[in-house]
């Protein structure tokens, strides 16, 4: 009778560890040099800023430049797989969803913000890379 305890409390842990191994690590979007896409492939003429660079730096601040070097800047602080956004715009905290999504970063809208960020940082693809000149 012992030994058939014994090897179901081995089965179950052994099934068990292959479970917990399965549970996907929370995205982060690493710091670097990003070109900003549009998610959805058809709609690029719709992302005024395709084409233009995001820098992420440490302690989450960033920088978004336009061609004429006109520069943008908040914050993205990221924990668990969720992304907090403020920027320059809207100092009201939105949080997203961090995703990889065709080679690159995604953020889908959970809570808070402003709405017009809530609209538009859902449509962006962030790539690693600088844009080509």
């Amino acid at each position: 009778m012992r030994q058939r305890w014994t090897f179901a409390l081995v089965a179950t842990a052994a099934l068990a560890v292959p479970l917990g191994a399965q549970t996907p690590a929370p995205i982060q979007m690493p710091n670097g040099d990003y070109v900003i896409q549009a998610r959805d492939t058809s709609k690029t003429a719709e992302v005024g800023i395709a084409g233009w660079p995001f820098v992420l730096k440490g302690g989450g601040a960033f920088t978004i430049s336009n061609p004429e070097s006109l520069t943008f800047t908040g914050k993205l602080l990221q924990k668990d797989g969720v992304a907090t956004y403020t920027d320059q715009s809207c100092e009201t905290p939105a949080n997203y969803t961090i995703r990889k999504e065709r080679g690159g970063y995604a953020f889908d809208f959970k809570s808070g913000g402003c709405p017009e960020n809530e609209a538009t940082l859902g449509k962006l693809l962030f790539v690693a890379g600088k844009p080509k000149k």
